[in-house]
């Protein structure tokens, strides 16, 4: 596929004189006269493997890698070829570089690559070219340089172009000069034109009205949006928090009243370690989950601001150095109430010691081993009676210190949770109402400038000088065509 525009004998005086004065291009810089080919790319559009295609199908040809930036050895360089591919987009860095390569040779090419591997390279070079030639004035190609490669000369498409390129050469010194100049002047052309009409549009008192308005409706849109997201993110950051610290404490609870069913007095320490280590560690596990729910929050809330004040971290308190419960451990004490107990073992044991041993007062020969038994059966229960009541105490007072510890840890991290949550919601707050606060400024400042635009256009004068210079570019461009 190719198509171009055709050089004429000559670039009138005149109108080379008028381009100049219009865009700053200077006719001058273009001599040509060379016989070498540059080719240029952008990134992996394979430029390299392309050079070795041309240099394989004919040698006689001088075609180069070329290099960006103007360049004295350009007048050397008879036409340009942009390399692009099927794979990768185009934009406005392409775009600028072809209107360089088109400003300093005059003589430009675009060509495609890989067709041999995306069946859907046409329609993807239609949309190259609506980009990068949107006025279709440069010829382009279609290219495989696997094909030519191989051997395949007839199906990759390199040979046309190396033919159109050789035509290009052929052409005597000043020919080719003319086509160069009046290529690059048109290219010089195309780009004011497209600046004044961009600065056309602009200067429309419908379109200034109409973005008018948009500045307006866009003034404060969005800010009820974030602030409704921070509300339900917070209060479900809050209950899902809550929820967590509920199940873990009442798994906490289970667990501590099965290992106190077996406590006994000198594990009273090991239990609280246990409980201590525990409850630290729910600490951290809630603190995490609350710092992820917390960046859900602030990632939805403040999308699109740019959040340069970090979040706040939480305030430290005496409950982050140590377990976050204040209960000291229960000791064991001595008391009426073990007294009491002691003489309830003794009594219990004398009786229980007399029952035993009251079949053998029938007995003559047992009788004087009956009240030593007594006495020895009654200690012996007493002591049982004492170390079960006494691990039975032990038992009930660290399943009543483990609650109370429990409750405590619950209403502090609970309370951890909402302070957290109100800093947050705090600063969400503050940074949405520092960005909509820019916005209104810079609104106000885009809406002052728009009605003094709109108020110099009511004179009409202020779109005159760009009309004016429209029109000569235009009729310029055509003048150029019948070159």
């Amino acid at each position: 596929m190719a198509g171009g525009v055709m050089g004429g004998a000559g670039v009138a005086a005149d109108v080379s004189a008028a381009v100049a004065g219009l865009t700053g291009y200077e006719p001058a810089a273009i001599v040509g006269g060379g016989t070498d080919v540059a080719v240029f790319g952008i990134g992996g559009t394979g430029v390299s493997t392309l050079l070795e295609a041309c240099r394989h199908i004919d040698p006689t040809l001088r075609v180069e890698s070329g290099r960006w930036g103007a360049r004295a050895d350009d007048a050397a360089v008879g036409a340009a070829l942009l390399v692009v591919d099927p794979t990768s987009s185009v934009g406005a860095e392409e775009r600028g570089a072809v209107d360089e390569l088109r400003r300093r040779f005059g003589t430009v090419a675009l060509v495609c690559t890989k067709i041999d591997a995306y069946w859907e390279w046409p329609r993807i070079l239609r949309a190259h070219r609506a980009t990068l030639d949107p006025r279709e004035e440069l010829p382009v190609f279609a290219v495989s340089s696997t094909l030519a490669l191989s051997g395949t000369d007839a199906e990759s498409g390199v040979g046309a172009l190396l033919q159109w390129a050789a035509e290009e050469m052929a052409a005597a010194p000043a020919q080719r000069r003319e086509r160069a100049r009046t290529g690059a002047a048109l290219a010089a052309l195309g780009q004011l034109e497209d600046e004044l009409l961009a600065a056309s549009r602009d200067d429309d008192p419908e379109n200034l009205a109409a973005h008018r308005r948009r500045v307006l409706e866009s003034r404060d849109r969005g800010r009820a949006d974030r602030l409704a997201v921070v509300r339900a993110g917070l209060t479900r950051v809050r209950s899902e928090t809550i929820a967590d610290i509920a199940g873990g404490t009442r798994a906490l609870a289970a667990d501590a009243t099965a290992r106190t069913a077996g406590l006994s007095a000198r594990g009273r320490d090991e239990f609280a370690r246990w409980l201590t280590d525990q409850t630290t560690a729910m600490r951290a596990r809630v603190d995490t989950a609350t710092d992820e729910r917390l960046d859900e929050v602030a990632a939805a809330a403040l999308l699109g601001i740019d959040a340069a004040a970090p979040r706040p971290a939480p305030v430290a308190g005496t409950d982050d150095v140590g377990p976050p419960f204040d209960r000291p451990v229960p000791t064991a004490r001595r008391s009426g109430e073990d007294l009491l107990v002691v003489l309830i073992g003794a009594s219990s044991g004398l009786g229980l010691g007399r029952l035993i041993v009251a079949p053998m007062a029938s007995v003559h020969t047992l009788q004087w081993v009956s009240m030593p038994l007594t006495l020895v059966l009654g200690v012996l229960v007493a002591v049982l009676v004492i170390r079960v009541r006494r691990s039975a105490a032990v038992r009930a007072e660290m399943r009543t210190w483990s609650g109370e510890a429990l409750n405590e840890t619950r209403a502090r991290l609970e309370h951890r949770v909402g302070s957290r949550v109100a800093a947050a919601e705090a600063h969400l707050i503050g940074q949405i109402t520092r960005y909509h606060e820019r916005r209104t400024r810079q609104a106000a400042a885009d809406i002052a400038a728009i009605d003094e635009q709109l108020r110099a256009l009511r004179t009409g004068a202020a779109r005159q000088p760009t009309r004016d210079r429209l029109a000569r570019v235009r009729a310029l461009r055509a003048e150029l065509a019948r070159v």
